[in-house]
């Protein structure tokens, strides 16, 4: 049952940031292109489709959206949305970093750039480390891939309302023929605004929560927690006698 309810937590943790990232895609989605639908789709009878698959596949759709927005946005040149847990900081990260903590960035060194990726992660798995102490890092990843996906999700949104400012919709949709309703330029400016700023802040977030996390593997390094014991409990309890 503990397991059933740490698999649930992480869910709620991670997974839902990518449902409700990629939801605020679809909606902006919708917004842009509203009055864009075929007359085919518009006269489809909804009522036959039960609401619960229908939200269902809404969900779903979101979820691949968000996290495919996610990881795309990790591997484009800038790598805006990386949530790796080992990167090299620029001096702008840095001083962010030193406006977030109030201390300054200290190299790390827990890890040999030569070695594999979860390496260390492993190694700590193998550690006597205090259950507060994994929460408090749990917590500082769950908040990077919060704060990346949401982050990556509202830059997109704010490229589709940025398109739709500049007459995407009457260049390219009025050219095979499909009528849209005009935009509404005040307000969508004021959305797109939004969006950005908040994308900006959040993907500055997450960078943060990423050196952070650095810092945490970094202490626990230097700390040199005691390796778990092995074996059955018989066994455990025969070392003791």
């Amino acid at each position: 049952m503990a397991e059933v309810a740490a698999l649930f937590k992480q869910f709620i943790y991670r997974d839902l940031a990518f449902v409700f990232g990629g939801s605020i895609v679809l909606l902006s989605l919708a917004y842009a292109f509203r009055g864009c639908i075929p007359n085919g789709w518009q006269n489809l009878n909804w009522e036959k489709f039960p609401p619960a698959s229908i939200i269902f596949l809404i969900a779903a759709a979101a979820y691949v959206i968000g996290y495919a927005v996610q990881d795309v946005g990790a591997i484009l040149p800038l790598r805006l949305t990386s949530t790796s847990t080992r990167f090299e900081p620029d001096c702008f990260s840095q001083w962010l970093y030193k406006r977030f903590s109030r201390v300054e960035w200290k190299p790390i060194y827990y890890v040999a750039p030569a070695d594999r990726e979860f390496e260390f992660e492993i190694h700590m798995g193998r550690l006597e480390i205090p259950e507060d102490v994994l929460q408090a890092l749990e917590r500082i990843r769950s908040l990077k891939v919060i704060s990346m996906c949401v982050g990556g999700c509202l830059a997109l949104s704010a490229l589709i309302f940025l398109l739709h400012l500049v007459d995407f919709r009457g260049t390219v949709l009025q050219s095979i023929r499909v009528s849209c309703l005009a935009p509404s330029v005040t307000r969508d400016w004021v959305i797109f605004s939004l969006f950005a700023v908040l994308a900006f802040c959040l993907i500055c977030l997450g960078r943060i929560k990423g050196m952070q996390e650095m810092q945490f593997y970094q202490s626990i390094h230097k700390v040199n927690f005691s390796v778990k014991q092995t074996g059955t409990r018989e066994e455990k309890d025969s070392r003791f006698r």
